[in-house]
């Protein structure tokens, strides 16, 4: 999406009551910043040539200033160095010849901004149909990486020639030229707001109705704006959705909002939405081009209940665990996470303990792919911001650790899990049983994985460093494969069986079993995001299927689904049949 920044560089009063009157912005797409460090992939050790950057208004933003002019462009340097000439010009096309230019000698010259007037001002024309591009080159008699660059990939914002005889390159992937171009006049758009962004769900679940969509919108003219109207367009669905938000922006002020819609969307597949402002409560937007965003979506019939997986790396010898541990005892004791939370706890990554198993040291992986470790950290979800090489983090307070397991929460969940422990006391072992079914075959990036832990609770500590009593909950005792077995599917369901052996010291009371499905990647601890979760208490007697608990009909074969919900007929997948009789199959519809 195109994003042009538009700023104040000049007022002038107007009369003795200290009215004024904006006229002039700096249009361009650094939002007025400026990096001071050098890069140098931006720049050349070549010496005796020209090196050139430059920026491309779309005909649609040129537009919006037509009957106004171009005074001046300023320039960011990084360096200045090996320069001895700066030319600053206005084209129709990179090769193209100068429309408007000026320059500025090595004298003149500073690191930062330097505003350079153009000989004659560009007036710029009504209905431009080929855009503009505003550059500048610097002639280095010695090597010189003097190119000011945002870290901030932005569409038409980088176009660099680095060298005389060089071509020309979009660069725009991988930043923002710090260069902005000076428009005054008296003809300065009035009305004109610009969608920054657009943020919409990579999912439409067609069992919820419910399509949220949220952007970052900004004022780029002269009057104030308190609200606008919202199209909102489905490929595939007839009916136009309009919104109206109330914001109240003033010149250059940006803010978020967001609206809810419910589509007549029917069918799984795949989606597609297109979002424009258009009424403005002040009047017409100046220039429309600048008001549209698109997303591509999938549609999936229905999603499932989420719990969250939190994972806390602990041990005795660690002082400042008790600290997170509190956090989490404080956090699971409200019923919203009581019921949508899974914790499990790995006694390793700060030395280890007499509570640690294999499994909790193989996990420091997620460190920074077994980099420096520590404790206390904890993962949420095994989910890592972007940009972060690690899912692992230590949180600052209570608060931070709750935000992030909201956020969590808040995500869809296209996996379920059943999830049944059973302890078998004449074989003095723990039958697990996992089952469930998936709204979305391509729910992961890698085959889904699950894993499944035995976790005790209420486990008296040895010598727990910094508390003068302590109490362990959450304690891995046992795992099915440290990094999960890839599930099985029967169609769009699985079941999965395994087993752990009953030791002496365990109390069955304080015994359950948790269980997850998650993309594994074993080259990137950042993409192991676990998709969803569930536990249950482990108690005496056999493994039974979901529907022990529907009142039974006897007078006929009943058909359910793994979670236990009766059907009309055998479906797609794998289906549950009780007899007359009492008894029950599994049955595959292929």
């Amino acid at each position: 999406m195109k994003k042009l920044y538009t700023f104040l560089f000049a007022l002038i009063a107007l009369c003795s009551t200290a009215s004024a009157q904006i006229t002039g912005l700096n249009v361009g797409y650094c939002d007025g910043q400026l990096q001071t460090s050098t890069d140098q992939s931006f720049g050349t050790k070549e010496k005796n040539t020209w090196v050139s950057g430059a920026i491309y208004l779309p005909a649609g933003d040129v537009n919006t200033y037509a009957g106004n002019r171009i005074d001046s462009i300023r320039v960011g340097l990084a360096q200045k160095l090996g320069i001895s000439e700066m030319k600053v010009w206005v084209r129709q096309t990179l090769d193209g010849e100068n429309l408007a230019e000026g320059s500025l000698q090595k004298a003149d010259l500073v690191k930062g901004w330097n505003n350079v007037k153009l000989d004659t001002p560009y007036e710029i024309p009504a209905d431009n149909t080929n855009g503009l591009y505003i550059g500048y080159s610097t002639y280095q008699t010695s090597s010189n990486y003097g190119m000011s660059v945002l870290k901030t990939p932005t569409p038409n914002a980088l176009w660099v020639q680095l060298g005389t005889e060089a071509e020309w390159t979009d660069r725009s992937s991988e930043g923002t030229l710090c260069l902005e171009a000076m428009v005054a006049g008296n003809q300065l758009p009035k009305l004109n707001l610009r969608l920054l962004s657009l943020t919409a769900p990579t999912d439409y679940v067609i069992m919820r109705g419910q399509l949220t969509v949220s952007g970052i919108v900004k004022n780029m003219a002269l009057q104030t704006v308190t609200g606008f109207d919202v199209e909102t367009r489905i490929d595939g669905v007839d009916e136009v959705y309009t919104s109206h938000v109330d914001l109240t922006l003033g010149y250059l002020e940006e803010d978020m909002f967001s609206y809810t819609i419910q589509p007549a969307i029917k069918q799984a597949g795949k989606g597609h939405v297109t979002v424009t402002i258009t009424g403005l409560t002040e009047g017409a937007d100046e220039n429309m081009d600048d008001n549209t965003a698109e997303r591509d979506f999938d549609i999936v019939a229905e999603d499932f209940t989420r719990r969250v997986l939190v994972e806390e790396f602990t041990t005795e010898q660690c002082p400042n665990c008790p600290r997170v541990g509190t956090y989490l005892h404080n956090i699971l004791s409200e019923q919203k996470y009581s019921e949508g939370v899974v914790a499990v706890c790995h006694h390793s990554a700060y030395y280890t303990d007499w509570l640690t198993i294999p499994s909790d040291n193989s996990l420091t992986w997620y460190f920074n792919d077994g980099g420096a470790t520590y404790a206390p950290a904890i993962m949420v979800d095994r989910w890592a911001d972007e940009g972060s090489t690690t899912p692992v983090f230590n949180p600052s307070s209570e608060s931070e650790f709750r935000n992030a397991i909201d956020y969590r929460m808040k995500q869809t969940a296209f996996v379920s899990l059943d999830v049944q422990a059973k302890l078998d006391t004449t074989n003095n072992v723990v039958n697990v049983l996992v089952q469930g079914s998936r709204s979305k075959e391509d729910f992961t990036v890698n085959p889904a994985r699950i894993t499944v832990w035995l976790i005790e609770d209420n486990i008296a500590a040895h010598s727990q460093a910094g508390a003068n009593s302590w109490t362990h909950q959450h304690v891995n005792r046992a795992i099915n494969n440290t990094w999960g077995d890839v599930i099985e599917w029967q169609g769009n369901d699985y079941v999965y069986e395994c087993q752990f052996k009953m030791r002496a010291d365990y109390k069955l009371e304080n015994l359950s079993v948790a269980a997850m499905v998650f993309d594994y990647d074993s080259e990137d601890a950042t993409k192991n995001e676990v998709m969803n979760a569930n536990q249950a208490p482990v108690t005496e007697g056999e493994i039974v299927t979901g529907i022990s608990n529907v009142e039974r009909q006897a007078s006929a074969d009943e058909v359910y689904d793994l979670q236990g919900r009766r059907l009309s007929r055998a479906q797609h997948g794998l289906n549950i049949i009780r007899t007359a009789d009492g008894k029950l199959r599994k049955v595959m519809m292929k």
